[in-house]
């Protein structure tokens, strides 16, 4: 088993097809075909098989797969750090963040990496933090950033919490219901609300209601990007909940109003995920400890 065979073993499987995966591979067909045979013969199983539809992957194809993106993973990274210490390239990391990490940490940890470590070039992928999770299990993305679900299985998975984050219902000024003198919990549940793409913080916003014995109110918009978000806050009588420091800027100026209900906010630790199986070089150890003096 080499690394040329796994990484055509993964474009077929990705692409599902022989002819994609040679025509992407830029390799004919018998050579491509020729490679998967030989994998199979040095693991003695079979990786696909073959029915009217296409391929498919076997049951110890599905096995081998996750395995093959870490070992190639693996392999990239250290060649990416060998050559960077070499001095002869830049070395690449690429992180996965949350939003609440996007205005704030993320930039500040950046910005002094990029005097402390110039060698570095950071590749940041943003998403809620199941996506995310997937992402560092299979190796495409080294760590991630974001708020740990209380119920989520970290098998494989390495957290170190940062910060404890905490979030409030937000609405702009000049909203309706802040003609009330003391607005209450059960005055928001007919407002129509934006709710982040994420199931820590829908579980969290649906519980707000549901241990008050109150419906849980209608969705008017589902969305992972904060700029869109922030943007209908704004602009409409939209209403949501968020993270003090995703909004700072906005609710400092008087544009958005942070409202206090009691039981209207929620914690839920936040930090670093990372594969427990992997060695993490210099470079992303300094990634690491930058984000903790951020967080401090």
């Amino acid at each position: 088993m080499d690394i040329r065979q796994l990484r055509r073993f993964v474009a077929v499987a990705e692409h599902g097809s022989f002819n994609k995966a040679s025509d992407i591979l830029a390799v004919s067909q018998p050579s491509l075909s020729r490679s998967i045979q030989q994998l199979e013969d040095s693991l003695d199983i079979k990786l696909f098989e073959r029915g009217s539809k296409g391929i498919s992957l076997t049951a110890n194809g599905r096995e081998l797969l996750p395995h093959a993106h870490i070992i190639m993973t693996e392999r990239d990274r250290a060649l990416e750090t060998i050559n960077s210490l070499r001095g002869r390239r830049e070395e690449v990391i690429t992180i996965g963040t949350e939003p609440m990490f996007i205005m704030h940490r993320l930039p500040l940890a950046l910005s002094r990496l990029a005097v402390s470590a110039p060698h570095l070039q950071i590749k940041v992928v943003e998403n809620n933090t199941h996506e995310l999770l997937e992402h560092v299990r299979e190796g495409s993305i080294r760590m991630a950033f974001g708020a740990r679900p209380p119920s989520i299985d970290l098998t494989g998975l390495t957290f170190e919490q940062l910060s404890v984050e905490g979030a409030s219902v937000l609405m702009r000024t000049g909203h309706p219901l802040l003609k009330k003198a003391k607005p209450k919990l059960k005055d928001i549940v007919n407002a129509r609300w934006i709710v982040p793409d994420d199931a820590v913080v829908t579980q969290g916003w649906k519980q707000m209601f549901l241990d008050n014995d109150l419906p849980v109110p209608e969705i008017g918009l589902r969305t992972s990007s904060l700029l869109l978000m922030k943007g209908c806050l704004l602009n409409s009588d939209l209403i949501s909940m968020g993270n003090h420091r995703e909004y700072a800027e906005e609710i400092n100026s008087g544009q958005l109003k942070e409202m206090d209900f009691g039981q209207s906010s929620y914690t839920r630790p936040a930090g670093i995920f990372w594969r427990s199986e992997a060695r993490l070089s210099y470079s992303e150890k300094s990634v690491i400890a930058t984000l903790r003096k951020v967080c401090v």
